[in-house]
Parts: C-alpha cells; structure tokens; sequence
C-alpha cells in the first residue's frame, strides 16, 4: 500500500474520530484491528481498539510499515461507531510518551508500572503471541514472562525489539491474566 495514500488515511481517521480496519497479518489476511486512530507518528500507529461487540478493547501499536490493507467507512463501521457510543464505552488513558519509538516507550511503560502485555513476533511466516510482562528490557534486548490463560508462566522469552510486529495493552484477556496472576 502506498505510504502516502495510507497516511493520509490514517490522519483523516484520527481527525474525524470513525472506525477503521487495519489489516498487518499477511499470514493470516482475515484477521484485523478495529478501532479509532489514537496517535500517528512516522512509523507508528497506536488504535484504541473496539471489539466485535462494540466494546472498548484495549489499545494495539504497530509498525506503519506492517498495515497492507486499512478500510474506513461502511455500514459496519458505522454501526459500531453507533453502538460504541450508546453503551458510552470509554477507553482507559494511556500514559505513554508520544516521541521516539513507541514499541520502546511501551515496553518502558509496562516495566515500570507492571503492566501485561499482549506481543506479536515475527517467527519465520508466522506470528507468536506472548502474553505477560516484561521482566527485563536493555537497548534491544527484551526478557518477556510468557503466561497462559491461567496466569501460569511458560518460562522466560528472550527476543529482540526487531521481531515485535505489533504490541497490545489494556485487553481483556490481558485484564483476566493480570488478576489471575496477582491473586495465585
């Protein structure tokens, strides 16, 4: 997709406040984000995201470079848009600073406040998700407590800020395993 037509998008979308579709999953072309442009920098768009159900669902950054397809407009876009706001759905603020890259920012972030984290990787064609929190994080160099559904640690994940596609914050799901694992 042409970077210019894309950011152009992008910025209307966050200007006018509507839905939009963002698609960065060439692995798996079905699967999208929804929700409204929260931030836009040169290389990275944060979304408060909406679930299927009109709900408020957290917020997902992403790589400019990764979205392949956006939709904006459209009657689903728009009923959503209706329902979000008559169930007067609000997203919880995000205190995550706006300069630099975002996906450091956002790793600081959830470090510092104890915040999970739902982490897309790049792992060779497909995406590996990792939910849990950040334990340890120095120049490129991330070490991730993977947990299950139950809050049960997987172990230590060690990667590289580079194999991050995408990174979410405030789910749901990530709400459960929070809870979960605080009360063990």
């Amino acid at each position: 997709m042409d970077r210019e037509i894309l950011e152009r998008l992008l910025k209307n979308a966050l200007k006018r406040q509507t839905i939009v579709f963002i698609y960065n999953d060439t692995t798996r072309k079905d699967e999208r984000y929804i929700g409204f442009v929260y931030l836009l920098t040169k290389d990275y768009v944060v979304l408060r995201k909406v679930s299927g159900e009109s709900r408020a669902a957290g917020y997902v950054v992403m790589m400019i470079s990764t979205i392949f397809r956006v939709d904006d407009g459209g009657q689903i876009a728009r009923r959503t848009e209706k329902l979000y706001a008559l169930h007067a759905e609000r997203h919880q603020d995000l205190e995550l600073p706006m300069f630099g890259d975002l996906f450091v920012n956002m790793l600081r972030l959830a470090l510092a406040q104890r915040i999970p984290l739902g982490i897309y990787l790049d792992q060779d064609d497909e995406r590996e998700m990792l939910e849990g929190y950040v334990r340890h994080f120095v120049d490129s160099h991330v070490v991730f407590e993977d947990l299950d559904e139950n809050a049960e640690s997987y172990g230590e994940v060690h990667f590289e800020l580079a194999a991050i596609l995408d990174i979410q914050m405030g789910t749901r799901d990530l709400a459960n395993v929070a809870m979960l694992y605080e009360n063990k």
